[in-house]
C-alpha cells in the first residue's frame, strides 16, 4: 500500500509540477521536466521518511491462486507493452488492432507536448479548439522525452510500470478474484469456441468488449486510474467500513490522487465523486466531516483541471440512449446477456440479497456492501439509458468501474461463502468468455502486428520540421498516422473518427480543407480560414488528391523536401 501510493504520488507530483511549469514563460523543456521529476521524487521520499505507516493487511490469505494470477497477469502485460509500438524492417507497429488509432494520437500527444507549446495547449488535431482532454499521462511521457527516452520506449516503460501497479492495487481490493474479474469479463459470446473451434477475440463483436485489449492497452490514462482509484476505494473502505489503526492513507495524498484524476481520466473522477455523494448522504453521518473536508480542499483545483480536459463546452456529450448499443429490433435480454453473461443475473441476486432485512452479527458487512453495491449499480442503470460521451461505446469506462465494484460485492457476500463445488462452475461461467478473448487475442495476433508508418520517414520528417513553431498549422490529408501528426505538429484535422468521438464539430472545416488540397481557385482564401501556415504534400496527398491542380508550387516556397514529400510555406 505504501510503496503503490508513494509511485502513484511521484507520478501525479511530476506531472503537475510540469504542468505549471508549462504555464509559465520557462515552458516545458529539459531542464523543467528534470525540475519537475525531481523535484516530485525528493517530496515522495520525504514523506515516507516522515511517517512511515504500517502496511494494510489483505482480507485474504494468498494461497495457489495468487501466484497463478500473477503470472497470467504478468504474462498478459509483458506480452501486450514490450510490443505496444515496436519497429521491425523499418516499419512501425502496433501489436493490437484496437491500438491502431489511439497510439498514434498519445505519440501525437506526447510529441507535440515535448516540443513546448504555449499552455493550455492547442488541439494537435484540430486548428479551431483546445487540448480538451485528459493528457496527465501523456505529459508525464512528455517529460520522459524531454530526458532521452523516446516516446516508443516511454510507452512501454509507463505501460509496464501501470500493469505492475494495477496489480497491486487489484490485489489489494478483491485479491486473485480481482484480477480475474480485470482480465476476464466477459458474457456467453465466447462459447461460440465450441460451434466454430477457432481461437479469436470474440468480444471484440460486442459492445462490452475485454477490458484488457479493448481499454486497458489503448486508453493510456487508465494506467493512472485504475490503480488510483482502487487505492482510493480501498482506503476510503478501511477508513470507513473497517478501521484499523495506520491502515488508511495520510490526507495529503488522498487529496493529491483524487483531485487530480481529471487530469489524467475524467470518467473515473467522475465515478468516485459519485460514491463520495451516495456515502455523504446515506452513510454514517459520522463520515460526513472527512468527505466534506476531501471535496472543500480538492474542489477548486479539480474544478480547474475538468475545466481544461473539457471546456465545459461539449454539449453532445450527454444525451438519452436507451439500450445502450444495443441494435435496433434485437432483443434486450440477448443484447445484456450475450454482452455480461451470469454477471448480470448474480448482480439482481445480489441487490435483493441487500435489500432483505439484516441479521444484528452481519450488520457492519451488509452496510459497507450496500454502500459499494447500490452506488455501483446505480452507475451501471444509467450507462444503460444515458450516453456520457458523443460515442455511446465510450460508457464502457464507466460500466468498468461499476464491473469492479459489483464482482467486489459479488465475492464477499457470495463466492467466498460458497462451497466449491458451486464456487467452481460459477468462476468459469463468469470468466470463460474473457479468457477466450484474451488467449484467443494472444494466438491470432499476426506477428509481425499490424504496421501504422515507417520509421525513417517519420524520422526524417521530424528532423525537417524541427525549427517550426509548435503552434504553427499544417494541411495535409487528414488520418491517425499522418507523419506530421505523429512526429508533433498540429495540423488543420486529424482522423474524423478521433474528432467524432471527442464532440468537434469538423464537417465544415473538412469539406474546405478537401477544397483546398484540391486545389480550389479559392485557395489563399480558404487558407486563411482554415489557419494554414504550411502544406504538406507526401505520399498520403499524393494519393488522396490525384486530381489537385497544386498552384502552391508556384507561389509558395518550399521550406523543406525528402523522400518523404515537400514543405511549402503557405501563410505569407
Amino acid at each position: 500500500m505504501r510503496s503503490l501510493a508513494a509511485v502513484l504520488n511521484w507520478i501525479t507530483l511530476a506531472t503537475l509540477l510540469g504542468l505549471a511549469f508549462a504555464f509559465t514563460p520557462l515552458r516545458l523543456t529539459m531542464a523543467t521536466s528534470a525540475a519537475a521529476l525531481a523535484a516530485a521524487l525528493v517530496v515522495v521520499i520525504a514523506s515516507c521518511l516522515q511517517r512511515r505507516r504500517p502496511q494494510i493487511p489483505c482480507r485474504q490469505q494468498p494461497d495457489i491462486v495468487w501466484p497463478a494470477m500473477i503470472l497470467i497477469f504478468a504474462a498478459f502485460a509483458l506480452r501486450a507493452f514490450l510490443d505496444n509500438v515496436f519497429v521491425a524492417d523499418d516499419s512501425v507497429c502496433v501489436l493490437s488492432p484496437n491500438n491502431l488509432g489511439d497510439a498514434c494520437l498519445h505519440l501525437t500527444q506526447i510529441n507535440f507536448l515535448a516540443r513546448g507549446p504555449a499552455f493550455w495547449p492547442a488541439n494537435p488535431i484540430f486548428a479551431f479548439d483546445k487540448l480538451h482532454y485528459p493528457l496527465g499521462i501523456n505529459l508525464f511521457n512528455a517529460e520522459l522525452k524531454l530526458l532521452g527516452i523516446t516516446p516508443r520506449a516511454g510507452i512501454v516503460l509507463v505501460g509496464l510500470l501501470g500493469s505492475v501497479l494495477t496489480l497491486c492495487a487489484l490485489l489489494k481490493f478483491n485479491g486473485p478474484f480481482g484480477v480475474a474479474a480485470f482480465l476476464f469479463n466477459g458474457g456467453l459470446i465466447g462459447f461460440t469456441i465450441f460451434h466454430t473451434l477457432t481461437w479469436k477475440d470474440y468480444q471484440a463483436e460486442v459492445a462490452w468488449k475485454a477490458i484488457p485489449l479493448a481499454m486497458f492497452v489503448t486508453q493510456r490514462g487508465l494506467l493512472y486510474a485504475i490503480p488510483v482509484g482502487l487505492l482510493l476505494l480501498t482506503h476510503w473502505r478501511s477508513l470507513f467500513f473497517e478501521p484499523q489503526p495506520g491502515s488508511t492513507l495520510p490526507f495529503w495524498t488522498e487529496c493529491l490522487l483524487y483531485c487530480s484524476l481529471p487530469l489524467f481520466h475524467l470518467h473515473t473522477f467522475l465515478f468516485l465523486s459519485w460514491f463520495l455523494l451516495c456515502w455523504f448522504l446515506f452513510g454514517d453521518p459520522r463520515w460526513r466531516r472527512h468527505v466534506f473536508r476531501l471535496v472543500l480542499v480538492s474542489f477548486l483545483p479539480s474544478t480547474l483541471l475538468v475545466y481544461f480536459v473539457t471546456g465545459f463546452e461539449k454539449t453532445n456529450s450527454l444525451g438519452w440512449c436507451p439500450g445502450w448499443m444495443a441494435k435496433p429490433g434485437e432483443p434486450a435480454w440477448q443484447f445484456w446477456l450475450v454482452n455480461f453473461g451470469l454477471f448480470l443475473p448474480l448482480t439482481a441476486a445480489l441487490l435483493i440479497y441487500l435489500i432483505r432485512p439484516t441479521p444484528p452479527i452481519d450488520r457492519q458487512e451488509r452496510r459497507l456492501l450496500r454502500l459499494f453495491a447500490f452506488p455501483a449499480a446505480g452507475v451501471l442503470l444509467a450507462c444503460t439509458f444515458i450516453k456520457f460521451a458523443p460515442w455511446e461505446w465510450d460508457n464502457t469506462k464507466l460500466i468498468f468501474w461499476a464491473y469492479i465494484v459489483l464482482m467486489f460485492c459479488l465475492w464477499r457476500a457470495f463466492l467466498a461463502h460458497w462451497p466449491v463445488w458451486l464456487r467452481v462452475p460459477t468462476i468459469i461461467i463468469l470468466f470463460f468468455s474473457g479468457f477466450v478473448s484474451v488467449a484467443g487475442d494472444a494466438v491470432s495476433t499476426p506477428r509481425g502486428g499490424y504496421e501504422i508508418g515507417v520509421a525513417p520517414e517519420w524520422k526524417s520528417v521530424e528532423e525537417a520540421l524541427k525549427q517550426t513553431s509548435p503552434e504553427a498549422v499544417f494541411a495535409g490529408y487528414p488520418t491517425y498516422n499522418h507523419p506530421v501528426l505523429v512526429t508533433g505538429h498540429r495540423m488543420v484535422m486529424g482522423f474524423p473518427g478521433h474528432l467524432w468521438s471527442h464532440g468537434l464539430d469538423y464537417r465544415s472545416t473538412e469539406i474546405d480543407l478537401n477544397s483546398f488540397m484540391a486545389g480550389s481557385p479559392e485557395w489563399r482564401q480558404i487558407a486563411q480560414r482554415l489557419r494554414i501556415d504550411y502544406l504538406f504534400w507526401g505520399n498520403f496527398e499524393q494519393r488522396e488528391y490525384p486530381q489537385s491542380t497544386r498552384p502552391w508550387e508556384k507561389e509558395c516556397p518550399v521550406i523543406a523536401e525528402g523522400d518523404w514529400g515537400r514543405v511549402f510555406a503557405v501563410r505569407k
